[in-house]
């Protein structure tokens, strides 16, 4: 039972990590701009998020749920200004030689924290995560604290996973990017990130 659970939640965090959106774009560009590890400390921030939501979806939390639909205004606002300011940080981005990297376990894991919070003030994660366990049938086998702890873990792995192949898949044409490509790349995505933020503030 515990195994079938472990699985079903590992499935659901790859499942829920890889469309693309705010948090898959700016791990691209940071592992382009900055090597695989600054795209995968991006992506562990989320997985972090992901998996407390998946704790609390797995848990039936209705109290936090009703919080979240209550205060949504105030989580979209906050979020989107979020996104926004990252959308115009990365649209303005200039790449930078191995030598500037700044790739500190400070800056690593301020990298880390920041994801980690613009994901949990995104108020949509936990009703998507609510949908696919329902529909995963995975609420059933949460029937006590250390199943609701397994559900996380399973969660984190598969949302880990995701980040790790995206990066890694990211590298394989690292070497094919050059710097006018890189900057491109940095363009767009805050074009997209920034409209990203738009639709997260007023709801659409």
């Amino acid at each position: 039972m515990d195994t079938i659970l472990l699985f079903k939640c590992i499935v659901s965090g790859f499942l829920l990590a890889a469309p693309i959106g705010p948090v898959n774009l700016i791990c691209i560009r940071y592992t382009l701009s900055e090597g695989r590890m600054a795209g995968l400390m991006v992506g562990m921030g989320a997985a972090l998020a992901d998996s407390l939501y998946g704790a609390a979806a797995a848990a039936g939390l209705s109290m936090l749920t009703a919080f979240i639909a209550q205060y949504d205004a105030v989580f979209r606002w906050g979020g989107g200004v979020f996104i926004l300011l990252l959308g115009i940080a990365t649209f303005r981005a200039q790449p930078k030689s191995t030598a500037d990297n700044n790739n500190s376990k400070h800056s690593l894991y301020k990298r880390c924290a920041g994801v980690f919070l613009l994901t949990l003030t995104n108020p949509v994660t936990i009703f998507t995560f609510i949908a696919v366990f329902s529909s995963f049938g995975i609420a059933i086998l949460v029937t006590d604290l250390s199943t609701t702890l397994l559900a996380s873990v399973g969660v984190f792995i598969g949302s880990a996973l995701w980040w790790s192949a995206l990066t890694s898949i990211v590298c394989l044409f690292h070497s094919r990017v050059t710097p006018h490509m890189i900057v491109r790349t940095n363009k767009i995505a805050g074009i997209i990130i920034i409209l990203l933020g738009i639709a997260s503030i007023t709801g659409v």
